[in-house]
């Protein structure tokens, strides 16, 4: 299954300062939404490293869906 066939956001627990490769391809078998570099394989567009900012909440809110405007992040689109 690749990532966007999830169908649903993907919400990632992170800790602050984390650094995490994010999949924009939509490629990727990893169900947390980490680049596995699957990328490479098809053309598709590469990761995007996202550092963790002091004082979130601890939680990513990933696209599942592929439908996003604003991938990799989820913005509400898989309820159309």
């Amino acid at each position: 299954m690749a990532l966007y066939d999830k169908g649903s956001p993907i919400i990632r627990q992170v800790k602050e300062g984390e650094t995490v490769y994010l999949c924009r391809c939509g490629k990727s078998s990893n169900p947390l939404g980490n680049c596995d570099g699957s990328h490479d394989q098809a053309a598709g567009e590469g990761p995007l490293a996202h550092t963790v900012e002091s004082g979130s909440d601890g939680k990513l809110y990933l696209c599942g869906c592929g439908k996003s405007k604003r991938l990799p992040w989820c913005d509400g689109s898989h309820q159309d």
